[in-house]
């Protein structure tokens, strides 16, 4: 064999080489990125779960205050300090920015948004997917125990958020 020859054997076979590594680099290449997106997937999602258990907690806690003040409000009108509540033992909607609340002993009203106010209530705007139930048990003449339970699906699973706490009687 002469020298031409074994130059270009050597060069083909390093043209070859050259295209099996372009092939394993993109190959490396598509496996590093399928991974960062798969990260960023579930980073997405958590988001997501977040931001919606930030908003059962913010509306649970609403229905709470709703009846802290209806409770404040009563006992200052010298009425009984738990006028208007009545019906909330099996479980009530409450709908605060139109002060209204409405017995919903099975399944309650799913609360809708309002994307031009930005608020959440039962009278105008799109169905969200928080459902809301607050649940009022008297265990002695002067307590109260409020439940107010968020519920809503998410990705195919039911999730739930309970807020629990407990109100006097303060007109002693």
């Amino acid at each position: 064999m002469d020298d031409r020859t074994v130059i270009r054997r050597i060069a083909m076979s390093a043209r070859g080489f050259t295209l099996l590594e372009t092939l394993v680099a993109v190959s490396i290449l598509s496996l590093a990125l399928a991974g960062i997106l798969s990260l960023s997937a579930i980073g997405i999602h958590s988001s997501s779960n977040s931001a919606n258990q930030i908003k059962a907690f913010f509306l649970a806690s609403e229905a709470v205050e709703y009846v802290r003040n209806k409770r404040d409000n009563n006992i200052l009108a010298g009425s009984g300090w738990l006028s208007g509540l009545s019906g909330c033992e099996a479980g009530c909607s409450i709908d605060a920015f139109n002060d209204t609340i409405s017995v919903c002993a099975g399944v309650c009203p799913k609360i809708k948004f309002n994307s031009a106010t930005n608020l959440y209530g039962y009278t105008s705007g799109t169905d969200s997917i928080f459902t809301r139930k607050l649940t009022i048990t008297q265990s002695v003449a002067y307590e109260i125990k409020l439940s107010s339970e968020i519920s809503w699906q998410q990705g195919g699973i039911s999730r739930n958020f309970v807020l629990e706490e407990r109100l006097f009687d303060l007109s002693f």
